[in-house]
């Protein structure tokens, strides 16, 4: 049992514990929690109405822009997708053509509703741009970077007009777009344009396609394919 000295110092104890716990209460923590990564991201998302491509030609300006409104926002994770502070964008895009010598703009084609493109900053994309079977031919590619496989779209400009170009493959299938390897630039040989297509796991051969352009369809249609091993390849610097 407790004698009455032992009772009142244990009563002292308790009530200056308690005077602590309530100082604590009221003080502000020095150090706040850390936001995770997904409350980060919230907190940057936005909305985006700016061109995220641009094709600079004398005749005019190919743009990739949103019908409305995007919304823009940090990848959030390294990954063969690109850095944790690359930009991905989604919305509903279109291309539009600026002509330089009639004024206004036109609507080229539009890309799917999920569309999305990933680059390593707010800047419009050039666009690349080069020559075939008589008219100019610019390629956009709506991100830099991937695991696989590049989606990449063409749009021919002649006459100071520009429109989608598609591709015919060698099983007489037309697609609006076709994916290259990451890190391989496009490249124009006698006449025609060599893409190298996309690279899975376990892949030993990759396909190299050779298109030439033909203006009656205004198609690109490849003209032959061969498989060279993925350790051949030459891949850019």
């Amino acid at each position: 049992m407790l004698n009455k000295s032992n009772y009142m110092s244990l009563v002292v104890l308790n009530f200056i514990l308690a005077l602590s716990a309530c100082a604590d209460k009221d003080r502000s923590p020095l150090i706040q929690p850390a936001a995770s990564p997904a409350a980060e991201q919230a907190q940057w998302n936005k909305e985006d109405h700016l061109i995220r491509a641009i094709g600079t030609l004398p005749e005019g300006k190919l743009l990739i822009k949103p019908l409305s409104q995007a919304v823009a926002a940090p990848l959030g994770a390294p990954s063969c997708y690109g850095q944790e502070t690359d930009l991905r964008w989604s919305g509903h895009y279109e291309a539009w053509w600026e002509s330089s010598s009639e004024g206004g703009s036109s609507k080229v084609s539009e890309f799917p509703d999920d569309f999305e493109i990933v680059q390593q900053g707010e800047a419009p994309t050039p666009m690349q741009h080069f020559q075939l079977g008589g008219i100019d031919i610019l390629a956009f590619v709506p991100r830099y970077t991937d695991c696989h496989g590049l989606e990449t779209y063409f749009f021919g400009v002649k006459e100071g007009k520009a429109f989608p170009l598609k591709l015919m493959l060698n099983d007489g299938q037309i697609v609006p777009q076709i994916s290259q390897i990451p890190h391989r630039s496009l490249q124009i040989q006698s006449e025609e344009l060599v893409l190298t297509g996309g690279f899975g796991a376990g892949q030993e051969f990759v396909d190299v396609y050779h298109f030439q352009y033909d203006a009656l369809q205004e198609l690109l249609i490849v003209t032959s394919k061969e498989k060279v091993k993925y350790n051949d390849l030459i891949f850019d610097e």
